[in-house]
Formats: structure tokens, C-alpha cells, sequence
């Protein structure tokens, strides 16, 4: 596996800057009145000509649907929204309500792709490149095209994230979404059960490699009956540690290495390193580290929920550990396996877009303006109720409340802006800040902001992911033996035009490359 070396990049934008991006600049205010709120722009706005952009009729009250993905449906998710609407009636100018709308990890991308398809009227919703998918729905016009919106009615969203990530998230030069303020670079590694690894004195110092975990698996396996001691499921295997830079979205082959010199894009199932990880992974899974039926499975959420997972692969960052001890219940620690890398994957990878059917698009964009600048807002849904779903320890500290589990959708990284996110008291003070040297240690991959339009290979491309559903799931989780089925796979690959789909993304590199 080839790792790119550490480096330096600075990612400074203006809303002046950010006129080559969205094709126009704006010093107009929606009218909303966030709190004041300690942001992370990281470069003032400049005073620059005001794009087109309708206007906005306030006197009518709307109500804001917003579907995104967490925990799934919470109990006491009418409260919190009662909450938030007096606050948007008290406190700003808005005239709207919001209704929330959580669904689970394995039913979001199944259920926004059939309210999509059937035209339902909604106005938010969650999309990255891995759920809800953001180019094949902005491809199909789900989403509103927001280049002009965006300085007039979220000036200081696009400020917080700056023209070169707002770049990495465009089709052809339109932003069809916004995406996170949140880290903005992918670390592979593991999140591991502390408990059960500080029950056997397990030491990860060491651990370099998946393969280093060997022996802490062999103890999980004979001694944590009831216990898997990898997670690998379909799509969530540690099949990412090999860190490709993919190009496109997932299941057909095409990708080149992070710190390629030549930018040769080609087939990762015919990369020697594949063999070598599936290999591994066999070796595993005949030893009893992986689920029998791991193959089958494409959820992980119900394993962790139940205590079942001692070790699982993860993009990590500053805090993960405890952000998903948070999220699911029991103490995690992390360790780190490969460099943060900043991709499309991480401009793409947690985003709100505005649907088409969406009949108030400006107010629903207003809304996220408020949402990633005003903190009490902000917070208000991403926690709860001060004094029910959680209670203050400190300034911007909080523990779990007494109803902490009728509210807790877990999915701040997804949300917004989460350097205004208040901290969990069993957090790192200095989280944010830790947030902003590993934005500011990442290396770029190469193709960062490079969109592969597939229009001239669809047919190629549905062929070869109909086999990827039928082939990598098995290799991926270890269920079967590579030397056997790899061979096949790569011959079936062919045969349905893998090597025509990495030509033509080879020859679009070249020519994004050419252009810069």
C-alpha cells in the first residue's frame, strides 16, 4: 500500500475569493439574526458586488422538512422540535417551523432514493458521497443548484468553509449541496473497545498494520465468547485501509495512489496490494475473527449497538474514540493505521442539499445559514434540552441528562458547523482545536475537485457494479479464498468493460490535469 507523505496545506477562503467558485459574490444579509457565535473563518469577508438571487417573501410562515441520517427515529424528537421552533420565532426573523426526520443508517439511502424518485415535496436532506448519493442525485436534478444563493442567503457558510473545499464539492462548477464544517481530511484506522482491550492489558503502541492486530484478535476470539473481534461488512470492511483515490463513486474500478507521480489511473482489483489484503482477510475469517455470515451483512449499527465489536475500521480524526463511545454506549479508544488525506471523498462526504421540490429553496438555505452560525440553535439539535437530554458541566461542556436516550441522534459530524458543537465532558478540551492543526496537516490528493463524468461508459459502469455486488463483498470480508475468486472477478471485470471505464477516466484526468 502506497502512502502519501505528510505535508502542509492552507485552506484559506474569502466570500471575494469564493466568486471564482460560485460565480458571484454578495455583502447582503438574509434577513435572520443568528446569536453571536466564535466561528472559524479563516480569512474576512470582502465587500464585492451582489449576485442575482430572488427575494424573499417573510410574511408567510413555512414549515422546513429536513431528512437526514443517524440513530433513527427519536422518542422525544417533537419536544426538541417545539424547542426550536419558539427559538426560530423568538430570535430571528425566519418565519419558519422545522420538522426533523432521522432515519437509521441501513434504510436512509433506500428511503431518499424512493422519495426522490416519486418527486415528494421535502426541502433538506443529507447527502455525501456514500448515501443519498450526491452526484448520481444532483446528476438527475434532485438537488437546487446553489452557486447564486449561497453569497446572498449563506455569505457566512461559505466564509466558515472557504473556496477551496466549496470547489472539491462541485459537478462542473455548480454546487449542489454545502457541506460540513467538520474535519477536512480522512485518517484510516480503528476504533477499538477500551474496556475490553484495558480487560486483557492489551498495548496498540505497536500496531502499525491491521496485521499487527493479530494477536489482540486471537485473544478476543478465545476469550470474548459472543464477540467479533474485526468488524467487515459489506461497504464497511477494512478494505479502505488500502486508501485508493477513487475516481468516481464506488463499486466500478478505476483509482490511482494518493502520491502517484505518473497520475496513471488504474483497475484496484488488479493491484497486487488487493491480493495481498484479501489474503489477509481470508486468513482471518478461517481463523474466526470476522462473522460467518459477514458477506450478507450490510449494517453494522445493530453489532455495535450490542456490545458485539471489538475492533472496526474507521476514518478517524481528532476525538472519534469518543465520539462514538458517545454515540453507541460503550468506551472506545482509536489507532490511527494511515496519514490524513484530503479527497472528494471528505468535500463530498457529509453535505445538506435543497430538493427540487422544495417550495421555499431561499428559506430553506436561510435556515442552514442559522443553523451553522447560531450555536444555541445549532446545539439545541444536536443535543436536546438543556436539564432533560443533557446538563451543563461547563461552559460549552455537557453531560448526558436523564433523557438522554429519548433524544440523541448522534450525528454532529453530519449536521453543519461543529466548531460551535458543544463538548461532552469525556472529550478533549481542545478538540477543536485539534481539529484545526489536522485540517492544517493534511496533504490534498491530486485530484482534488476533479468530478469524473461517467455519461460515456453508463452501460460499462452498470455492468461492472452488478459484479461488484456479486464478487467483493465475499473477498472484502474474508468469506472466501482470493486466489480462487479474484482471478474470475477481474476476468468478469473485463469482460463487462472495466477497461474501458478506466480509459475514460484516465483521459478526463488528463485533461483536468492539462487544464490546471
Amino acid at each position: 500500500m502506497k502512502l502519501l507523505k505528510k505535508g502542509f496545506v492552507s485552506i484559506l477562503g474569502t466570500v471575494c475569493a469564493m466568486s471564482m467558485v460560485l460565480s458571484g459574490c454578495s455583502s447582503d444579509k438574509a434577513e435572520v439574526k443568528p446569536a453571536d457565535a466564535a466561528t472559524t473563518a479563516e480569512a474576512p469577508a470582502a465587500e464585492t458586488p451582489a449576485a442575482e438571487a430572488p427575494e424573499v417573501d417573510l410574511s408567510k410562515t413555512v414549515e422546513l422538512t429536513w431528512y437526514f441520517i443517524g440513530n433513527g427515529a427519536q422518542e422525544d424528537v417533537a419536544k426538541v422540535e417545539a424547542e426550536v421552533n419558539k427559538y426560530i420565532a423568538e430570535n430571528t426573523d425566519l418565519n419558519a417551523t422545522v420538522k426533523l426526520n432521522c432515519f437509521d443508517w441501513g434504510t436512509y439511502p433506500d428511503k431518499m432514493q424512493a422519495m426522490i424518485s416519486a418527486g415528494e415535496k421535502f426541502d433538506i436532506c443529507f447527502t455525501a458521497s456514500w448515501a443519498n448519493n450526491y452526484t448520481q442525485q444532483s446528476g438527475k436534478g434532485a438537488f437546487v443548484p446553489l452557486n447564486d444563493l449561497l453569497p446572498k442567503y449563506a455569505p457566512k457558510t461559505a466564509e466558515l468553509l472557504g473556496a477551496d473545499f466549496l470547489s472539491g464539492s462541485q459537478i462542473d462548477g455548480i454546487n449542489y449541496a454545502i457541506p460540513a464544517n467538520k474535519e477536512k481530511a480522512h485518517q484510516w484506522g480503528l476504533v477499538i473497545r477500551k474496556d475490553i482491550a484495558e480487560k486483557y492489558g492489551m498495548d496498540f503502541s505497536g500496531v502499525k498494520t491491521l496485521a499487527d492486530m493479530e494477536p489482540f484478535f486471537k485473544t478476543i476470539k478465545e476469550k470474548e465468547a459472543g464477540m467479533y473481534a474485526l468488524e467487515a461488512v459489506i461497504g464497511e470492511s477494512p478494505f479502505r485501509l488500502l486508501d485508493f483515490d477513487r475516481i468516481g463513486d464506488e463499486r466500478y474500478p478505476g483509482v490511482v495512489w494518493n502520491d502517484s507521480k505518473d497520475m496513471k489511473v488504474f483497475n484496484e482489483l488488479e493491484a497486487p496490494e488487493t491480493m495481498e489484503f484479501f489474503k489477509a482477510m481470508h486468513q482471518f475469517y478461517n481463523a474466526g475473527y470476522i462473522r460467518e455470515d459477514a458477506a450478507t451483512v450490510d449494517d453494522y449499527s445493530a453489532d455495535q449497538k450490542a456490545g458485539k465489536i471489538f475492533a472496526a475500521v474507521r476514518s478517524l480524526k481528532p476525538g472519534k474514540d469518543a465520539e462514538e463511545s458517545n454515540a453507541i454506549g460503550y468506551p472506545f479508544l482509536q489507532v490511527e493505521l494511515t496519514p490524513p488525506i484530503m479527497s472528494n471523498r471528505e468535500t463530498t462526504g457529509s453535505m445538506q442539499a435543497i430538493s427540487r421540490t422544495s417550495e421555499n429553496p431561499e428559506r430553506a438555505l436561510m435556515f442552514l445559514e442559522l443553523f451553522n452560525t447560531d450555536p444555541i440553535l445549532n446545539n439545541l439539535i444536536n443535543f436536546g434540552i438543556e436539564g432533560v437530554h443533557y446538563d451543563k458541566v461547563s461552559d460549552g461542556v455537557i453531560k448526558a441528562g436523564p433523557e438522554n436516550a429519548k433524544y440523541n441522534p448522534g450525528s454532529g459530524w453530519m449536521f453543519g458547523n461543529q466548531f460551535v458543537n458543544y463538548l461532552w465532558d469525556n472529550e478533549d478540551p481542545a478538540k477543536w482545536e485539534n481539529f484545526k492543526k489536522f485540517n492544517d496537516s493534511s496533504t490534498p490528493t491530486k485530484t482534488l475537485g476533479f468530478v469524473f463524468n461517467a455519461d460515456k461508459v453508463k452501460t460499462e459502469i452498470a455492468q461492472c457494479a452488478n459484479l461488484w455486488d456479486q464478487y467483493i463483498p465475499a473477498m472484502e470480508t474474508g468469506t472466501v479464498d482470493p486466489e480462487k475468486m479474484l482471478p474470475e472477478a477481474i476476468a468478469a471485470f473485463k469482460a463487462a468493460g472495466a477497461d474501458t471505464i478506466v480509459a475514460e477516466k484516465q483521459a478526463q484526468l488528463d485533461a483536468w490535469l492539462a487544464a490546471k
